[in-house]
């Protein structure tokens, strides 16, 4: 698991918690990323990226294991300049995305009853 340390992220001083439940939204921002980190959840070392191509623009999914006490959750966040450099500087190994990951990433998904709330 990769240590999460606000100090050191740049993004200490953001005053925004970001609502995001795997039911309700497909893919989550940089924003609610932040928000699960900030309450306690840990990253996996190794985080998966699926390129969707459209009319010639690439836009990158960023599939992250976020561990809490005995809960786990996959999130897929859209990446921007702040996803990747948090990707980069946080030293994970990015792994293309596989059709067999990608269906086992959407049954964890759909199965998941996860709901997280901020105050």
């Amino acid at each position: 698991m990769v240590v999460f340390d606000s100090r050191n992220s740049h993004f200490e001083y953001i005053d925004v918690t970001r609502h995001w439940c795997p039911r309700s939204e497909r893919y989550a921002g940089g924003d609610a990323l932040i928000t699960f980190l900030s309450d306690g959840w840990a990253m996996s070392d190794q985080v998966y990226r699926e390129e969707h191509w459209n009319s010639g623009r690439v836009v990158n999914v960023y599939y992250f294991e976020l561990k809490r006490d005995d809960e786990t959750i996959m999130m897929a966040v859209i990446a921007n300049p702040f996803v990747d450099r948090l990707v980069d500087e946080s030293e994970l190994r990015v792994m293309p995305m596989a059709v067999t990951q990608r269906e086992r990433f959407r049954q964890q998904q759909r199965s998941t009853e996860v709901i997280h709330r901020t105050a």
